[in-house]
């Protein structure tokens, strides 16, 4: 990791947190290693679960998913050292190694997206990214209209900035909020789409910083039902790989 990288890594989590941020958490500025990914997802923001146990409480010991202020040792992200933030990116980059207890009841399905894609998560060649990196609690879908676009406006340049800085050569948007986001802020135009299922889908391009990406996605969460199954989840990432390869992308 350069200096560079790992000063404007370490400045997001050491930014304050926002009211509705899950209390001792910090940023997840990726799920996986994005510095040898090719291929990114993108979904809303974290889930608390990523944090939280059902009860409530922070999760810790064999259950915990990533470094927290409690576990670092630290007093607030203000006060957090170079060493500290660079623990936080390691146990993000770690979150798919064997044995790590990923929130597996909404990356499964997503998972075997990227299977029929051609990456994979536990393999590096995919990572995970957000709209919004903040864990928030309530979730996303119980904050006001207006507390969600004052996190998007906090918080997407930061995922813009990770699309034009890592050498992705595709990025897959989880539904519809996220595709529209993404779309308007990095300029893609959509060359195909179609339906399977309750999908609908749409693949594209962008021009970022002179370099040429492939971007996908479709309308609904794959939470949701959508008819796909788990056989359907893997076609459709076949399907959106292949249309990017037609597009010479």
């Amino acid at each position: 990791m350069t200096d560079a990288l790992r000063d404007a890594l370490s400045a997001r989590l050491r930014r304050e947190e926002s009211p509705w941020t899950v209390a001792g958490s910090l940023p997840v500025l990726f799920f996986g290693d994005l510095f040898q990914a090719e291929v990114a997802t993108v979904g809303l923001n974290p889930s608390d679960k990523e944090y939280l146990s059902l009860t409530g409480t922070m999760l810790t010991g064999s259950q915990q998913r990533f470094a927290t202020l409690a576990s670092l040792g630290a007093a607030s992200r203000a006060e957090l050292s170079d060493e500290q933030c660079d623990e936080a990116v390691r146990w993000m980059r770690d979150y798919y190694e064997p044995g790590k207890p990923v929130y597996g009841s909404w990356f499964n399905g997503l998972a075997r997206v990227v299977e029929g894609f051609g990456a994979s998560f536990r393999a590096h060649s995919a990572t995970h990214l957000d709209l919004v990196q903040e864990s928030t609690r309530p979730v996303w879908s119980s904050l006001p209209r207006s507390d969600r676009s004052a996190l998007l406006d906090l918080d997407l340049p930061f995922l813009a900035w990770q699309i034009r800085t890592f050498p992705l050569r595709a990025v897959i948007c989880t539904g519809k909020t996220v595709g529209n986001n993404v779309r308007d802020e990095l300029g893609v135009v959509i060359h195909d789409n179609g339906e399977l299922a309750r999908i609908k889908w749409w693949v594209g391009e962008a021009d970022v910083d002179g370099r040429r990406v492939g971007f996908a996605g479709w309308n609904l969460p794959l939470a949701r039902p959508t008819g796909l199954g788990r056989e359907g989840e893997l076609i459709l990432g076949g399907l959106l790989a292949e249309r990017l390869e037609r597009a010479k992308l």
